[in-house]
């Protein structure tokens, strides 16, 4: 991708980078964050795959209904571990960071 011209970036080349970024950089402690990069993983590969599939109001709709959902989970499972809450935190704002490059809205006003 270095060689590629800036105007031809896409999204998918972005979560790419997002996702070696994760998986290689020397700056977070990857145990301490663990959890919440494989939230952000899963989301990332999921987002991959509908990007091919979706149109950007079908996308947007699709993701906008699991984020209400994930932030219900959050906010009514008493019960869930630090774990499953760090990986859903992940999950969630890899979502919110491909939303808002389609609008920054989206990282404002989710619904």
């Amino acid at each position: 991708m270095k060689n590629t011209m800036t105007k031809n970036i896409t999204i998918r080349d972005i979560i790419y980078s997002r996702i070696d970024f994760i998986e290689n950089n020397n700056i977070f402690d990857k145990k301490e964050y663990m959890y919440v990069n494989k939230g952000e993983i899963e989301a990332y590969s999921e987002i991959l795959t509908d990007i091919e599939l979706l149109t950007i109001d079908a996308f947007v709709e699709k993701y906008l209904c699991i984020l209400k959902k994930v932030s219900e989970k959050l906010d009514n499972e008493r019960n869930l571990g630090d774990n499953e809450q760090e990986r859903m935190s992940g999950y969630n704002n890899a979502i919110v960071f491909v939303l808002s490059l389609i609008n920054p809205i989206y990282e404002y006003e989710l619904e």
